[in-house]
């Protein structure tokens, strides 16, 4: 690939800007791959991390979790910028530059107007509603429900009622439901990733094909290989790219739906069962009463 890259690469007297900007467009879409595929092989760890980060309160996520993260991105992003500046790199580092900096930036956008936005839902207890696909508050709303059913002297027993009937009623079949989707399924109810994937992809290829156009309008047989390849390892990029992120959101809405049937389950069956008044030992068996001894005379 290297040798193609160099073969049909623009001559020297002719700007390698496009040229640049699509290799560098395929090794960013490469380390977002890597990345993304690395934290699926890790996801069990991480699922774990998230159980303990994402119980806490909406904002409370966004200020310690997000933002810290977005930062530290900003400045591993801007301090690449400098680098570059410094020991003038020219067009390619800018241009690496440029395309990576977006996301970093885009994470601290999102952070801070979801920060403002999403400080009314731990204001409001029960929620009117829990969108299925946001974890953070589902968890949040499953810590309460755990910590108002331990502490029932303090409970609202309405609001923790309408609070188990969203989780278990709305919430989990709706987890089920994205749990079992196919791919074709999984691409369409995610248009604006699967927009923005194969849109990266074409963009490059597009950018490649102009750059080296010149050679092929010469029929040069190394440009047409390198074409042939471009084309086969951004294919490859992208359908892996979406791939890893469709099984990857299957693994947590699994998690996740387990995760409320064995906590809000349990607690609504508890609940039945003191409204009952059926006695049940620690491990949740059933226990009849015995009858008191009748003594004859």
């Amino acid at each position: 690939m290297t040798w193609f890259a160099l073969a049909a690469a623009p001559s020297a007297d002719e700007p390698p800007v496009l040229f640049a900007a699509a290799v560098w467009s395929v090794a960013v879409m490469a380390a977002v791959l890597v990345s993304t595929f690395v934290t699926y092989l890790l996801r069990q760890r991480l699922e774990r991390v998230n159980i303990l980060v994402q119980g806490m309160r909406e904002h409370e996520y966004v200020r310690s979790v997000q933002q810290p993260v977005a930062a530290v991105l900003v400045a591993a992003v801007g301090g690449y910028g400098i680098n570059t500046a410094t020991q003038e790199a020219g067009w390619p580092g800018y241009l690496g530059w440029l395309l990576g900096m977006p996301i970093p930036a885009g994470m601290v956008t999102w952070a801070a107007i979801r920060s403002v936005r999403q400080r009314r839902f731990d204001e409001q207890w029960p929620p009117d509603e829990i969108p299925a696909n946001d974890p953070v508050k589902i968890r949040s709303t499953l810590r309460r429900v755990v910590h108002q059913h331990t502490d029932a002297a303090q409970a609202d027993p309405a609001a923790l009622d309408r609070a188990l009937t969203l989780l278990l009623d709305h919430v989990l079949p709706a987890l089920r439901q994205r749990r079992d989707r196919g791919p074709r399924r999984w691409l369409r109810e995610h248009r604006t990733t699967t927009t923005l994937v194969l849109g990266w992809a074409v963009t490059t290829l597009t950018a490649t094909a102009v750059a080296v156009s010149p050679h092929l309008s010469d029929r040069r047989r190394s440009a047409w290989l390198f074409m042939a390849a471009a084309t086969l390892v951004i294919a490859l990029l992208a359908s892996s790219l979406l791939t890893v992120l469709c099984r990857y959101s299957r693994y947590r809405n699994t998690t996740l739906a387990d995760e409320i049937q064995q906590s809000a389950g349990t607690i609504r069956r508890r609940i039945v069962e003191r409204r009952l008044g059926i006695l049940t030992t620690p491990d949740d068996g059933p226990r009849r009463r015995r009858r008191p001894a009748t003594h004859h005379g």
